[in-house]
Parts: structure tokens; C-alpha cells; sequence
């Protein structure tokens, strides 16, 4: 007599094929074989038909004896180790199930938020044309920029102490929040914007507005350049 070692599925041992190595079952993708002892008679092919000598039934899984048996061995070999090693001469043993758990999705990392740097508005340079002379203006949070015939601002303005209609003070301009004012300064014959005498200061911009000292003392507001000159 000889035996012959064959692994089948235990889920469904009848119906998945068998294997002569370790393996998993092929319907059973996940399924160990476990090994079955079968006792072949050298005569399989004579006359006798199959089955040993003594016409002992063949065990089945599910039994008892020999395939219960090969599941403690193949359980107790399943150790650290021994799980992934394949057999001699069969094939190799498959990777455990995975978990089913997917992997953690990387986070996207998020540029650095580049903010643009501010920019200050240019600073408006403003003057004033008094008798055909440029008159520059001082600008916010400077003392107030004077007229007048003793006033310094107007020292360069050539002809400006004869013209009597004008007081010594007259009138000057300043900024405030931003904006140019122009302010009478208790002068005799005072100081009009858009041809009405004013009290109060009152609000200029450069071609908005029309400014006369006295009666016929006319100013132009005006822009300029980096270098003074009108624009």
C-alpha cells in the first residue's frame, strides 16, 4: 500500500477541486486547503477497483480522524513564521485578507497665502498761482500755508506788499482728513470761493473751485510735479 497526501477546501470539499501542494482553494479564494489522507492500494487500476485492501471506506472531510487532524496541524503551524512560507515543490502561500480598512488619504497642503503689500497713494503736491508766482502748499499735518502782504509764504512774490486791497494776513490753506480748506483769516475785504465771500473754511481742489483774495486778486489751485513745476 501507498499514500498519497491531498489538500481540499473545507468549506466545500466535494465540490471545489483538489491540490496535491499547500495552497488556497480556487473557488475559495481565501480559504486554506487542509491536507486529507488517502490510501491508495497499489492494485488502484486491477481488479479490485479502489479503496485499500481491507475495503475500508475512504474518509472524507468533515469525518473526523485524518482531515480534523490535518486542521490542528495546519492551525498549529500557522504560528509567526510559518504563515507565508511556501511548501516544498508547491506554490507560494497568498498574503493575509486585507482589513478592508483604506489607507488615510494624504493631506493637500495649501500654498502660503502671499497677501500684496500696500501701497501708500502718492502724496498730491498742490500750489498756488498768486500774481503769476507759484506758491507752494504745505502738506497734511504741516503748518498752514499763508497769504498775506507780510506773510513769509509770499516773500518771493514780487509787487504783492502794493496791492493795498490785500490785508497784511489775509487768508491761508490747509489740509484736514485729506482735504485742502481755504480760511479768511479776518481780512477787510475777504476772501471768496466761487464768488461767494466766506466765513467758514471752505473746501478747494485744483479745477473745481475758484479763489479771489479782495475784489480782483484771483488764485489758481494747481498741481505739481516731484520738481515744482505745474502739471
Amino acid at each position: 500500500m501507498a499514500s498519497l497526501t491531498r489538500y481540499r477546501c473545507p468549506v466545500t470539499p466535494d465540490d471545489c477541486p483538489t491540490s496535491a501542494s499547500r495552497g488556497f482553494c480556487a473557488i475559495h479564494e481565501w480559504e486554506r486547503l487542509v491536507p486529507e489522507r488517502i490510501l491508495i492500494s497499489e492494485e488502484l487500476n486491477g481488479p479490485g477497483g479502489s479503496g485499500g485492501s481491507d475495503g475500508a471506506p475512504e474518509r472524507r472531510p468533515g469525518d473526523g480522524g485524518e482531515a480534523a487532524s490535518g486542521r490542528r496541524q495546519e492551525g498549529a503551524g500557522s504560528g509567526p513564521g510559518s504563515a507565508h512560507e511556501p511548501a516544498a515543490g508547491g506554490e507560494a502561500e497568498r498574503p493575509p485578507r486585507p482589513s478592508g480598512t483604506r489607507p488615510p488619504r494624504p493631506v493637500p497642503t495649501r500654498p502660503p497665502i502671499v497677501r500684496p503689500t500696500a501701497v501708500r497713494a502718492p502724496t498730491v503736491r498742490l500750489a498756488l498761482v498768486l500774481a503769476g508766482v507759484l506758491v507752494p502748499l504745505r502738506g497734511e499735518g504741516e503748518a498752514p500755508t499763508r497769504l498775506g502782504r507780510d506773510a513769509p509764504d509770499c516773500a518771493h512774490v514780487t509787487g504783492l506788499d502794493l496791492l493795498d486791497q490785500i490785508s497784511r494776513e489775509h487768508a491761508e490753506f490747509f489740509w484736514e482728513s485729506g482735504r485742502l480748506y481755504v480760511r479768511d483769516t479776518c481780512s477787510s475785504n475777504g476772501t471768496f470761493v466761487d464768488g461767494d465771500r466766506i466765513e467758514e473754511p471752505a473746501r478747494v481742489w485744483p479745477g473745481r473751485h475758484e479763489v479771489r483774495l479782495a475784489q480782483d486778486v484771483d488764485l489758481v489751485v494747481v498741481e505739481i510735479d516731484e520738481f515744482g513745476a505745474p502739471l
